[in-house]
């Protein structure tokens, strides 16, 4: 029989234990919570999805900002063409010290009854302006040119906007698409790794060849090969991405950035309407198109060499001595120029300025097919890629079925490892096949908006979904 003090010692000690286990049962149960809340919260923080990668790429990528500097350089040349419109005024003065006393005064101003005023040090200033009357149209023209010029420039820069746009999609949707083929190969990794073990257990009971158990292991090296040259590619790929949007690339890994779909739209129009979009819309045809007008201004500029030029010129002078008393009068005056030889210069620059207008036409020209070839490639694309993806969705299925039929199989000894293995492996094919095919139909519909001249931050927000 327990004395009494003993059974109070116990049971106190008892209390305390559970007391004590209760304790760190709470605290590991609270730190689980905080640490399972925090990983949830960083991730809705720090995960990326295309439009913000877009945004972050035209804000800080240098295309598209030496693009927006070419274009105000451009506008700003405008000006200074339409400033030769006007009249020029400028005032001038000098200090001129010589050796011997000079006249002061010009001459025309000298009055016999008063004797010249003469001194070293002259003093001398004038207000004047000039003004070209008529120049053969060569200032109007320069004008035109100039403003041809600046509207290229915009077409210039929303070019480089929506290359940069589709550079940033395609290396979004690379990752993306790469990562969705490591976890194809990653899953087929664990089934061999399964297979693997099933065939060490049959090994050691004596119920399979060491053959069997060999062929696994090849495949499973050729599996995590695999593995290692697509998880190469995504590195490079989201090393791309932190560059593209000048942000570290442990911000842009694959697990933080938030996936695609297509959202519903239409079906493609008819091909020709596409190019008859693609012609009204697309910048690299507006900047052909400017670049035409521009030429036949500069052609227009050299064939006003040949008329001759009208201008009127004025001013109001200032003459003194360093301590002499101020002399002052006013002039003004027209004038006409022509050059009567130039050495051949102005027929040069005629035959220049011809030639660079039909090369111009041409370079038209040739856009406008570019346009037409780019606008179906976009098209094709697009057409085959919707059409690869709902085959290979339903190879996936089929080959799950397949593979799932030889897994039983060859547990329950009617198949063959080598079937096994060999479904197993084209799962994973059509598996990486399906990623990559979705990828590639969102890439494509983003080039063909981008061959219409309709790709815009706009355009992403309305056609593609995010999947988180």
């Amino acid at each position: 029989m327990k004395r009494p003090d003993l059974d109070r010692t116990e049971s106190r000690g008892r209390r305390a234990w559970t007391t004590a286990v209760a304790i760190v049962v709470f605290i590991a149960a609270a730190s689980a919570a905080d640490l399972s809340a925090r990983p949830q919260e960083a991730s809705a923080v720090e995960r990326l999805t295309l439009s913000e990668a877009v945004a972050r790429a035209r804000e800080t990528y240098p295309s598209l900002a030496a693009a927006r500097a070419g274009e105000e350089a451009s506008a700003a040349a405008v000006g200074e063409a339409t400033a030769d419109r006007w009249p020029e005024l400028r005032a001038q003065a000098n200090l001129t010290r010589f050796q011997e006393p000079m006249l002061v005064a010009p001459l025309h101003g000298f009055d016999i009854s008063t004797p010249p005023e003469f001194d070293q040090t002259l003093i001398r200033g004038d207000v004047s302006f000039a003004w070209t009357v008529y120049d053969g149209g060569a200032r109007g023209a320069r004008i035109r040119a100039a403003r041809a010029e600046a509207v290229g420039a915009g077409a210039t820069r929303q070019a480089a906007d929506m290359a940069l746009i589709t550079r940033t999609a395609r290396v979004y949707l690379e990752i993306l698409a790469t990562h969705g083929v490591l976890e194809a190969q990653d899953r087929r990794i664990a089934a061999l790794e399964a297979e693997g073990s099933r065939v060490r257990q049959f090994l050691e009971q004596g119920r399979a060849a060491a053959v069997e158990l060999l062929r696994v292991q090849a495949a499973l090296a050729d599996a995590r090969a695999g593995r290692v040259a697509t998880a190469t590619r995504l590195d490079l790929a989201e090393r791309q991405l932190g560059r593209l949007i000048d942000v570290p690339v442990d911000s842009v890994r694959a697990s933080r950035l938030v996936s695609l779909s297509l959202a519903p739209a239409a079906d493609l129009e008819d091909r020709a309407e596409l190019v008859a979009r693609a012609q009204a819309a697309s910048p690299e045809l507006e900047r052909s198109r400017q670049a035409v007008i521009a030429a036949e201004a500069a052609r227009r500029a050299a064939i006003a060499a040949w008329i001759p030029k009208l201008s009127l010129f004025g001013g109001y002078l200032g003459f003194s001595g360093f301590g002499g008393d101020l002399t002052a009068e006013w002039q003004a005056g027209i004038g006409v120029s022509y050059p009567l030889f130039t050495g051949g210069g102005r027929s040069a620059a005629t035959r220049t300025a011809e030639a660079r207008a039909r090369r111009a036409r041409e370079e038209l020209q040739l856009a406008e097919l570019e346009i037409a070839d780019r606008v179906d490639a976009a098209l094709n694309a697009a057409l085959e890629t919707r059409a690869r993806v709902e085959a290979v969705a339903e190879g996936v299925q089929h080959q799950s079925e397949v593979v799932r039929i030889e897994l039983l199989s060859l547990e329950a000894g009617a198949g063959t490892q080598t079937d096994y293995l060999r479904a197993e492996a084209d799962l994973m094919r059509v598996r990486s096949a399906l990623v990559e095919a979705r990828h590639a139909e969102i890439a494509a519909r983003v080039e063909l908006a981008r061959a219409l001249g309709e790709l815009t931050p706009e355009w992403l927000a309305e056609n593609l979904e995010n999947v988180r």
